[in-house]
């Protein structure tokens, strides 16, 4: 008898995992389309099929994210961490999350214990330099960017944020060292729009 019962929780469960899977799949489709109310539909059947499935919960959270509701992005991004406290990717939507409402101490913490995790993460390092750049904490964003490039050379990413914060000290030598680096690395976009922005400055300036 109570093997029976055994048989049938556990065909319950692998029934509800498989639930979770069809879920997640649909989900991850629509958020790809932009659909991102559709996506959290699926995505919150994914974690009630499954409310171990950590993963599901941070994309239940970018797809709150990319919707503009981030108080119930961070819940979810939350939530992700207490079922897998090391996973890099929720603290860094977390750390994006905190950031864009203000939170800058939660966020620069957050980022803290991601770099932690992930020492060799050069986006993490970028994420925490601009966290920095918003509260004007020049030095510490530069030392982020910086450490950045010497793990990724060829990060561009970085070079163009570092002539962002040279563009806010005034300094439009180095920013246009970052232009060139830019231009070298063939980052037309981005080159373009780090030149258009010290041309701006240059021309108020004068």
């Amino acid at each position: 008898m109570r093997g029976n019962i055994l048989n049938r929780l556990k065909r319950q469960n692998s029934q509800s995992l498989i639930q979770a899977e069809m879920h997640f799949d649909r989900g991850m489709r629509l958020a790809a389309e932009g659909l991102y109310p559709n996506a959290v539909v699926e995505l919150k059947l994914a974690t009630r099929a499954n409310p171990d499935h950590a993963e599901a919960r941070v994309e239940l959270g970018l797809a709150y994210h990319k919707n503009g509701q981030l108080s119930k992005a961070i819940k979810a991004y939350l939530s992700a961490l207490e079922i897998q406290p090391n996973f890099v990717t929720a603290y860094k939507n977390l750390g994006a999350a905190y950031d864009e409402i203000g939170q800058f101490v939660d966020a620069l913490k957050v980022y803290a214990k991601a770099i932690v995790l992930a020492p060799h993460d050069a986006e993490l390092r970028i994420d925490l330099g601009l966290v920095y750049f918003n509260i004007g904490s020049y030095a510490e964003a530069i030392k982020g960017f910086r450490q950045a490039l010497y793990i990724d050379s060829q990060n561009a990413r970085a070079h163009y944020c570092l002539g962002l914060v040279y563009l806010d000290l005034g300094d439009l030598i180095l920013a246009m060292e970052e232009h060139s680096e830019l231009t070298d690395l063939h980052e037309k976009h981005l080159a373009f729009q780090l030149l258009d922005k010290i041309q701006l400055q240059s021309r108020q300036a004068s």
